[in-house]
């Protein structure tokens, strides 16, 4: 089953990765947390608001006319 890890790096901080089932990891967070109650509030709004977020191509490049 897929699954959050909270870990604490080595500066002390709390962080979260996020797994596959093969146990690769998918997603990191982007900042740690100084006390592990916000690092878990983190997971719970990301899990809210993955459902509603839009997929944007990046790769489609415009090109100016000079």
């Amino acid at each position: 089953m897929a699954k959050f890890e909270i870990y604490q790096d080595t500066a002390g901080d709390f962080r979260w990765r996020f797994q596959s089932n093969s146990g690769r990891i998918l997603a990191v967070s982007g900042e740690g947390y100084n006390n592990r109650a916000n690092c878990e509030h983190a997971i719970v709004v990301l899990k809210q608001e993955v459902s509603r977020a839009m997929v944007v191509d990046a790769a489609v490049t415009t090109t100016s006319k000079s």
